[in-house]
């Protein structure tokens, strides 16, 4: 069966009906020569390859940069033997390591730094890499001002500093295998580093800040402090030395220092210091030891190897207020030899091996004897040997 397709005739005559004139297309001769549309691969990276064509070195180091201006590694760079990695020599440089490794190529006759900025130059930033097996240093930046790292892995620079930060700031690193860890100038900050397995985790100048970082496992002290600094936040722990050491003027919240062994303090002090709200714990010796005008406030010191809390011989105007010390084989709260005019208020000292406050020397371990002008008022203290020490009315102990 054939079928037929009906064309409106309205269509046939449309169909039919002659093409206009084309539109006009304008002039097709080209206005100029083609110019290249695309970016430079300036402009697609504009920074520089730490090369020895772009950053040659010289007789004492492998790469030199003595332009201000943006640097990247493009792969792992060794260093050259007894030749110091990459030498910053000028202000105002940006140095990405770009997820890659500076690798020492060995000390030869003297020692050798990763990252070496040897005069004060400012401004120099420096991220994202390791740094490994440099003899004096994976990073010193001692004598800059204005820098800031961050995300480093400082590893094995053996018998060396991880990191020496002069003036600046660092965040994220992570050191291991070193002599120090971090090494911080006066007035540098440092937030959420860790360091383990080093001689020292942390050490700094005056008035250094330290907050969210955490020492484990090195062989020295956690953190030794100079002057004037400040750790918030803070952890260290199963130090070979003490956990945390400070100088006078400085500030310690809400840090934890555990299982310092064998023979290391949780948190020892110089004079004016202030603590509060900080845990220490399993120590080797005392919990926390503090000189004179220093206060403790809200701290916890449980099951150490000596004394919770220790106001050394000769101690001065300190604060010992609000604190709980709790099972340790030293007495709770220990005053020395020669410490007066001392406040020891509100503190709860149960279930320690010796008294739960004492004082010594010249004074009884009776807590009825405290030195001259010791205020006390509101402890509760008891201990496995003895349970509740009373006192006279002047001194008076709730138990």
């Amino acid at each position: 069966m054939k079928i037929r397709l009906a064309v409106p005739a309205a269509l046939v005559g449309l169909l039919l009906q002659p093409l206009p004139h084309a539109f006009g297309q304008g002039a097709l001769t080209p206005p100029g020569a083609p110019t290249p549309t695309m970016k430079s691969l300036a402009q697609v990276e504009a920074r520089i390859i730490v090369n020895a064509t772009n950053t040659p070195g010289d007789a004492a180091n492998t790469f030199i940069i003595s332009v201000p201006g943006s640097y990247y590694l493009a792969g792992n760079a060794t260093g050259v033997f007894g030749k110091h990695g990459i030498s910053i020599q000028a202000s105002d440089v940006t140095l990405d390591l770009n997820g890659f490794a500076l690798i020492s190529g060995g000390t030869g006759a003297g020692p050798v730094r990763g990252v070496d900025v040897p005069a004060a130059q400012t401004g120099f930033s420096l991220r994202n890499g390791t740094v490994r097996g440099w003899s004096d240093g994976g990073v010193r930046t001692d004598l800059a001002t204005s820098t800031f790292v961050e995300k480093l892995r400082l590893t094995d620079n053996t018998g060396a500093t991880g990191l020496a930060l002069g003036s600046g700031s660092g965040r994220d690193c992570v050191a291991t295998g070193n002599a120090n860890g971090f090494v911080l100038g006066n007035g540098a900050q440092l937030r959420d580093c860790a360091a383990t397995a080093n001689g020292i985790g942390f050490s700094s100048g005056d008035r250094a800040m330290a907050s969210n970082c955490i020492a484990t496992g090195n062989s020295g002290d956690g953190f030794n402090c100079t002057s004037y600094v400040m750790l918030i936040d803070c952890s260290s722990n199963r130090n070979g030395g003490s956990g945390i050491v400070v100088q006078g003027g400085s500030s310690i919240v809400r840090c934890s220092a555990t299982r310092n062994l064998p023979s290391g303090n949780g948190i020892q002090t110089g004079g004016g210091c202030h603590l509060a709200d900080c845990t220490v714990a399993n120590n080797g010796n005392d919990g926390i030891t503090i000189f004179s005008g220093t206060t403790v406030r809200n701290c916890t010191a449980q099951s150490n190897g000596g004394t919770g809390i220790t106001a050394m011989g000769g101690a001065d105007g300190c604060q010992i207020i609000g604190n709980t010390c709790q099972a340790n084989l030293g007495a709770g709260i220990h005053l020395a030899s020669f410490s007066t005019r001392n406040v020891v208020d509100g503190n709860i000292c149960n279930s320690n091996a010796a008294a739960g406050v004492a004082a010594q020397g010249s004074n009884t371990s009776s807590f009825a004897t405290l030195p001259a002008g010791t205020g006390a008022a509101r402890n509760s203290a008891s201990t496995r040997a003895t349970g509740a020490r009373r006192c006279s009315p002047r001194h008076r102990m709730d138990s």
